[in-house]
């Protein structure tokens, strides 16, 4: 029996809601004016819709499309906030951030669930993220898939990040990840918006490849995580990544040992063990593809709405109208998401409830 669509749970993996602290914090710190008509743009070509500016009218499109839970996130971005925004130490700006969630769940509590900010590079970060990845208050990690710009840019197969892989290993949680807002090539993507469109995806891609090529999942075997946008641009070059790492350094002598690939399996593979995506594209065809490279199991619903002022509705009516299979579909939009964050054992009052 088919169940009722205005029934079933669907669960945003990615979804940004700012809440009245931080939009005062753009009002001061970054050029928004809310006296002024919507949407607007300051020079960082960040955008302000009013889908990512009141919190009411995004949360009554959210709860008219379908969505029955959404997981808040702030996209990993500790460093812009922390520099530019809040203008704090990292400590209290992921505190700042942490009390705005809370205060927009105890608003919403049906309807958002919270994650633990954390900035992969620093590990006393650590201490602010245990207590409520402890407690089951929040159900995920949220980092970003680099840090710093330009020859200062360091990824996620950074050393510094081994702590954290080795944190959410022991704790079984889920890591969010989600590039920044200023992303890698981001000195020749200043025309026509293509740091969002082309930058951030290529971002993605090349610090997944990062900690492919690294070993991090050689060690961490047990380790989950998230690339949002269907996994940025990896799916379309996993092949490439294949074979290169078929090529490697093999019949070269005294080959450069820190250019040398650690990983011991195929980069493929690890799509199928340890990496997740969301369906934000939105697209029929990378939606197929991503299911292809990663499986079914491995795909989590997620939209980007709030910044994206596009309805979830429009990411709802792509898996229905791609994905044939009922029960492929109720994976993507709900079990997936309930079994990796063990929403159903350990917060149950987070769990849409079912028909």
């Amino acid at each position: 029996m088919t169940q009722s669509r205005s029934t079933r749970s669907i669960i945003d993996t990615h979804r940004h809601i700012f809440g009245p602290k931080l939009l005062q914090k753009f009002v001061e710190n970054i050029g928004f004016d809310p006296s002024k008509p919507l949407p607007q743009a300051n020079a960082g070509e960040m955008f302000f819709y009013r889908e990512s500016v009141d919190v009411d009218y995004s949360m009554e499109i959210q709860q008219k499309s379908g969505v029955t839970l959404c997981l808040n996130s702030y996209g990993g971005e500790i460093e812009t906030f922390a520099q530019s925004i809040i203008k704090a130490s990292t400590v209290d700006t992921i505190k700042f951030l942490h009390d705005e969630s809370f205060e927009l769940r105890d608003r919403f509590p049906k309807d958002i669930a919270v994650m633990a900010n954390a900035h992969a590079l620093e590990e006393n970060t650590r201490d602010v993220i245990d207590p409520l990845i402890s407690s089951k208050e929040a159900c995920a990690i949220s980092i970003c898939t680099s840090y710093g710009a330009g020859a200062d840019q360091v990824f996620l197969d950074s050393p510094k990040a081994e702590w954290l892989w080795e944190y959410a290993q022991d704790k079984d949680v889920l890591v969010h990840i989600h590039p920044p807002l200023v992303a890698i090539g981001a000195v020749a993507m200043q025309k026509y918006r293509l740091n969002e469109a082309l930058g951030r995806p290529f971002d993605t891609a090349l610090s997944a490849a990062r900690m492919i090529y690294s070993g991090v999942f050689d060690r961490y075997p047990r380790l989950k995580v998230l690339f949002v946008h269907m996994g940025g641009a990896i799916a379309p070059v996993i092949c490439r990544l294949d074979w290169n790492w078929e090529l490697n350094y093999k019949g070269i002598q005294n080959p450069p040992i820190e250019k040398v690939d650690k990983n011991l399996r195929k980069p493929s593979e690890y799509f199928k063990s340890n990496i997740y995506v969301d369906t934000m594209g939105p697209s029929a065809i990378a939606l197929r593809g991503i299911i292809e490279t990663c499986g079914v199991d491995h795909v989590l619903f997620g939209t980007d709405f709030g910044p994206v002022p596009m309805s979830p509705k429009l990411h709802i009516d792509l898996v229905d109208d791609t994905i044939a299979d009922e029960g492929d579909r109720k994976k993507i939009f709900s079990t997936n998401t309930l079994a990796l964050l063990h929403l159903a054992e350990t917060a149950p009052r987070l769990v849409p409830k079912a028909a």
